[in-house]
């Protein structure tokens, strides 16, 4: 809770400072791990969480897939571990992982527009993000699946889905 000179309660900076107190080294923790735990401060920048390991975390705005609050469970992917022995986290699917959900996202949309789409990989970015809720370097990565899997086609700027087209 923040006082009206936008500094943090005393109750809130007491609780900090018992978290650290108690917080241990994630040692043994490697990239790609799954921790669970509870946010315990939302900032611009991320939130902070305490694992039930006790490890201190933090994820980026940009690695959270909702707005996070405080006293927010997650479960987060392990995506560095800090000298410090803290670790960042993030609450998006691997690329990987992410590529499969992206192309089946698109394809679907394919599905509900009867097979075709007038967004390729030349849509600007903020027509991607509005449309499919994701990036434009996912949606590539996404269409790049679909097309490798042999899925779809481009026919004069259009995506064109083949298992409704060649009905």
């Amino acid at each position: 809770m923040l006082d009206n000179r936008k500094k943090l309660s005393a109750t809130e900076r007491l609780e900090k400072k018992e978290i650290f107190k108690n917080a241990k080294p994630a040692t043994g923790v490697e990239r790609g791990d799954l921790l669970r735990g509870t946010v315990y401060n939302v900032t611009e920048d991320g939130a902070f969480v305490v694992t039930e390991e006790k490890y201190v975390g933090f994820i980026h705005t940009d690695e959270q897939t909702h707005p996070l609050k405080k006293g927010t469970a997650v479960e987060a992917r392990v995506t560095f571990v800090r000298a410090d022995g803290r670790v960042n986290l993030s609450l998006r699917p691997q690329k990987e992982l992410a590529r499969v959900i992206d192309a089946e996202k698109i394809a679907e949309y394919l599905r509900k527009r009867n097979g075709s789409m007038p967004f390729n990989d030349s849509t600007p970015p903020e027509v991607i993000k509005e449309r499919f809720g994701i990036s434009k370097a996912a949606f590539k990565r996404g269409l790049g699946k679909l097309l490798k899997d042999g899925m779809i086609e481009e026919k004069e700027g259009w995506i064109i889905l083949k298992d409704l087209q060649d009905d």
